[in-house]
């Protein structure tokens, strides 16, 4: 736990949201529970998030952020399209997919949240699109079609998968892409 007498940042409260979601599930999200978790006064929280319902919709935005945002970017810092088609599994692999589950656990029960995941997934989908368009020369329609079966692959994983290493759902996801890829390229 940080120490009492320094001030934490607004993402302390959130990574702890997200490891508290995934651990516990979205019942342990209040402001009670959060704060016991990090060891300050509701005042603290207050002061970040005026009430557990920006809270929460910050979290999401966060989410997003650390398991969207980052990803897009660390593909597009790649040299070429196909080392950026290729990094896709290496970085999805490392995604925390019990943060993942939980968010989708979440949104059964949260419409913000439910819309938030609708977002990301047309999101993701369109990203890897794009990507499958550049890299195998598709018509967007069939890459589209490819990058869903993907992405499918990619949230089926995270379930049968739970617990696995990020090594395991890395060869599983790059083998998803030597099956889908026009090209069925061994060097993928």
């Amino acid at each position: 736990m940080p120490p009492k007498s320094k001030r934490i940042s607004r993402d302390t409260w959130l990574q702890t949201g997200l490891m508290l979601l995934k651990t516990e599930g979205p019942t342990a999200l209040t402001v009670d529970r959060l704060c016991k978790e990090v060891d300050r006064s509701k005042g603290s929280f207050y002061f970040h998030f005026g009430s557990i319902d920006p809270y929460k919709e910050t979290l999401l935005h966060y989410w997003e952020a650390q398991h969207t945002q980052m990803v897009e970017d660390y593909v597009a810092s790649q040299p070429n399209p196909q080392a950026q088609r290729l990094s896709v599994p290496v970085i999805a692999a490392e995604l925390d997919d019990g943060v993942e589950r939980a968010i989708r656990v979440w949104a059964h029960t949260e419409p913000p949240a439910r819309q938030l995941i609708a977002r990301v997934d047309a999101r993701r989908i369109g990203f890897v699109a794009k990507l499958i368009a550049k890299t195998d020369g598709l018509e967007p329609s069939e890459a589209r079609e490819l990058a869903t079966i993907e992405y499918a692959a990619f949230l089926g994983f995270q379930h049968l998968m739970s617990g696995s290493s990020a090594d395991q759902r890395r060869s599983m996801f790059q083998r998803v892409l030597r099956l889908i890829s026009p090209n069925n390229s061994e060097d993928t």
